[in-house]
């Protein structure tokens, strides 16, 4: 083998992630021929052809699934010692997470503050993400840990043994709406007819449960679909403003229950059990995402 260059490395992760050679090009600042030049001088290096591009988008090829995670993790060690000899000096790990939108507002703040309690020696960055971007960036390494809501029913389910899990709580997805002056459902499932129902886009994950559940329960709703979206803050927004009825998780509405604004409106058949779990890579191998998942086994199994 030849020796390799940390820049083809880089342009290597740059076309794994953009599956674009005129988009990677731009990020590496370079006109798209150089930039196919070193790809395959790359390829020319490691003797085998590490990109399918016959297809669109680019895509890697089976050796290159295998060489991703490598030249991921020389590329992490270098730039971990490069800033540790820095004479800068101040610098601290990072942890990336992902988190479902829900989750980042409620449950993410509390598990970051209970971990920094253990261990301080690192700075954590949050990004909100849809459930299949939250699982892309975890395939492709672009973050540490995914938490995200569990639902063995509808999830798309990872190979155990490459990406662990841990449960780190519980919620429920319930039906509510708008609740009148006198605490009473303004909507009620089973008994009104054509109940404006705000449903989940057919991509998002907790949508799939409510499907789920819909199709596994003896019963008939009678639902009339007005509205949907990807995330359960719009759905939140427009049950407040009294336009339907909605499955939210319980763990997004805890204060307007208590209060009152928002109130269930079915029986518990029209509940699903969700838990809560956060997943990681095991080709991720930062000490500090290690040390993080050890005290996370040792709290929650």
């Amino acid at each position: 083998m030849h020796n390799i260059e940390t820049k083809w490395l880089e342009d290597f992760l740059a076309l794994a992630k953009t599956q674009s050679f005129s988009q990677a090009a731009r990020l590496r600042h370079i006109t798209q021929p150089a930039f196919s030049r070193r790809i395959k001088t790359l390829e020319q290096a490691v003797g085998v052809q590490l990109f399918e591009r016959d297809v669109q988008p680019v895509r890697l090829s089976e050796a290159g699934h295998q060489f991703l995670p490598s030249a991921r993790k020389v590329l992490a060690q270098l730039q971990a010692v490069v800033r540790q000899l820095s004479p800068s000096g101040g610098y601290l790990p990072r942890i990336n997470f992902c988190a479902a939108h829900s989750l980042t507002f409620t449950l993410m703040p509390e598990l970051v503050r209970w971990i920094r309690q253990q261990e301080s020696g690192f700075m954590v960055r949050t990004e909100a993400a849809n459930v299949d971007v939250g699982l892309n960036a975890l395939r492709q390494g672009e973050c540490d840990f995914l938490l995200a809501f569990h639902d063995p029913q509808s999830w798309i389910r990872l190979d155990e043994a490459l990406f662990p899990h841990c449960q780190v709580g519980w919620t429920r997805l319930m039906p509510v709406c708008k609740a009148t002056r006198h605490g009473q459902a303004i909507y009620r499932l089973g008994v009104d007819q054509d109940v404006p129902y705000l449903a989940y886009t057919s991509e998002a994950m907790l949508g799939q449960a409510v499907r789920e559940r819909l199709r596994s329960q003896l019963g008939d709703l009678s639902l009339k679909k007005v509205y949907e979206t990807a995330m359960a803050q719009g759905l939140k927004e427009m049950v407040l403003a009294g336009e339907g009825v909605a499955w939210l998780p319980e763990i997004t509405i805890k204060q307007e229950l208590e209060s009152g604004a928002i109130i269930s409106c079915g029986p518990e058949q029209w509940v699903v059990p969700l838990a809560i779990c956060l997943y990681r890579s095991v080709n991720d191998e930062k000490p500090m995402v290690e040390r993080v998942w050890q005290l996370i086994e040792e709290r929650y199994k």
